[in-house]
């Protein structure tokens, strides 16, 4: 029934290329990243709650997105895009992991010597993870022109995007005050930029320019990417008490299914028909299915959310 209502769908073959491509860019990020946890933080391979295996899984999923916007410009996804957006996916679960999953502490750290990094160029490392994170940032930030206005201008968007939510969240922050409705609007407002803007940061790191006429498409995929993010991780958000758009809406798989046809939607009007599009759009769809099974197991136990979803 759910797939009747969906506003497109990927033939098998679009799918089998997709799963295809996962597991070719798993093996890339692996031999992009593992050296450097190797030699910078070898605790992560052994930590527990699969954190390896997810940072892998994770920047798999960001090589591919890479990919489909590569060809949507027109560029081919060659070894050192792969590399890119491989680097990309690894600093991206580490800077989740310091605004998640060690406490308000640890967050306020994170955001405090991030806008140090963006401010100055450096901050003294306290631990073997911020180590990582910091090599692993250097070297994605050497592959581009940083103060490119695009891409800097985006990475300073996503970074605000993380601040705001990180306040929703608090709760002696503002959104103690709002109505529900303000709180709701706000909280998707903070869904869309953390996505929305990543994935124009993975662009302009892969890409020398993107034309205009589709960056706001692009931003586009990355708002559903996060809403689809969000509903999978419903329950477990619920538990560490982490409030989400998702989480909060009356009908979130009636909410998610509405977002996903307007996007996909205007995704098809909008970009270029070709094989970027069609792998963009099919990579959505692949998501938006394992994730919604990703919530009904999670709704008997949070520690489904520990497992790895490829």
């Amino acid at each position: 029934m759910e797939r009747k209502r969906l506003f497109w769908r990927p033939d098998d073959r679009l799918l089998g290329r997709i799963d295809q491509l996962i597991g070719q860019h798993r093996r890339t990020a692996v031999e992009t990243l593992e050296p450097l946890v190797r030699s910078y933080y070898p605790a992560l391979i052994h930590a527990p709650r699969n954190e390896y295996r997810k940072m892998m899984e994770l920047s798999a999923k960001m090589t591919v997105v890479g990919h489909s916007c590569s060809e949507v410009a027109g560029y081919p996804f060659d070894p050192r895009r792969q590399r890119i957006a491989s680097l990309f996916g690894g600093c991206c679960f580490l800077a989740d992991s310091f605004i998640d999953d060690f406490g308000r502490e640890a967050t306020r750290e994170y955001l405090e010597r991030f806008e140090l990094l963006l401010t100055k160029g450096w901050f003294e490392i306290k631990n073997d993870r911020e180590k990582l994170f910091y090599v692993i940032v250097s070297r994605l930030f050497s592959q581009r022109d940083v103060l490119d206005p695009v891409l800097r201008q985006a990475i300073l968007r996503l970074y605000e995007a993380q601040r705001d939510d990180v306040e929703l969240r608090s709760a002696d922050g503002k959104a103690r005050h709002l109505t529900r409705r303000h709180r709701l609007q706000l909280l998707r407002e903070c869904a869309r930029n953390r996505s929305g803007h990543a994935i124009l940061v993975l662009s302009g790191f892969l890409l020398p320019e993107l034309p205009l006429r589709y960056l706001s498409l692009i931003y586009v995929a990355g708002e559903l990417i996060m809403h689809i993010d969000d509903h999978g991780d419903c329950y477990s958000d619920l538990y560490y008490d982490r409030a989400t758009y998702m989480n909060q809406v009356k009908d979130p798989v009636g909410t998610l299914r509405r977002v996903f046809n307007a996007s996909v939607a205007r995704l098809q009007a909008g970009l270029p028909e070709g094989s970027g599009r069609d792998l963009l759009m099919g990579f959505l769809f692949r998501y938006y299915r394992t994730r919604m099974e990703k919530h009904q197991l999670q709704r008997n136990s949070r520690e489904a959310a520990w497992t790895v979803y490829e």
